[in-house]
């Protein structure tokens, strides 16, 4: 049986990103970019966040994770100035407590351990620094069109979907003092239309160490 690690591998080797071009910077961190000296984007992806914050920041320094090689790639060609590492998110060996900020985008989701995630960020993170992190929370009721370990899911490599904000709040308590936590429904574009997703919303959390 393949890990979840292989399974993210593969899967991030074959899927792209689409409008990268039209991110923008989430505002629950916009006003904390300008003055975050070291940022950490854990599973950086095809680079949405990154493309984000070099068109609002373009002298920010911000070093990019993901364990696909083709994304790691291709992210060193488009942004020559940036840092891009090629590793399991869950163990970067980069130095301890380096980071003002660390961010991540729905991925702890995928992931096969999300304590030892938030291990991780904890060991990056500097005193004072500022943690973001996104996943999904799904309702009892979810329906979507993947599935995964006899589950309907959002994505065909989740782990695991949070069932409510408590539970997903709950894994960083220990370690990090929460600031502000913002949660909105999930809508797809199909045949031109917006469509809400049945029981599903993601979940936004900032927190300070």
């Amino acid at each position: 049986m393949k890990t979840a690690l292989q399974k993210n591998l593969e899967f991030s080797e074959k899927y792209h990103q689409k409008n990268l071009g039209e991110t923008e910077i989430p505002k629950m961190i916009n006003y904390l970019i300008p003055d975050a000296k070291n940022i950490i984007d854990l599973g950086c992806g095809d680079g949405a966040l990154i493309s984000a914050v070099n068109k609002r920041f373009p002298n920010k320094k911000i070093i990019g994770v993901d364990i696909s090689p083709r994304r790691i790639n291709l992210l060193k060609e488009r942004f020559p100035s940036q840092k891009f590492v090629c590793t399991d998110i869950c163990n970067t060996n980069l130095k301890d407590e380096s980071f003002n900020m660390v961010v991540s985008t729905q991925v702890i989701e995928h992931v096969e351990d999300d304590k030892k995630m938030i291990d991780e960020i904890n060991r990056l993170l500097k005193s004072g620094g500022h943690l973001y992190v996104t996943s999904v929370i799904k309702k009892p009721w979810a329906v979507y069109k993947f599935r995964n370990k006899g589950k309907f899911v959002l994505d065909p490599t989740h782990e695991r979907e949070y069932r409510n904000k408590e539970e997903f709040l709950n894994l960083f308590r220990n370690n990090f003092r929460l600031i502000k936590t913002l949660i909105y429904p999930v809508y797809r574009e199909k045949f031109h239309l917006t469509i809400k997703i049945p029981g599903y919303y993601i979940i936004e959390g900032l927190w300070i160490k």
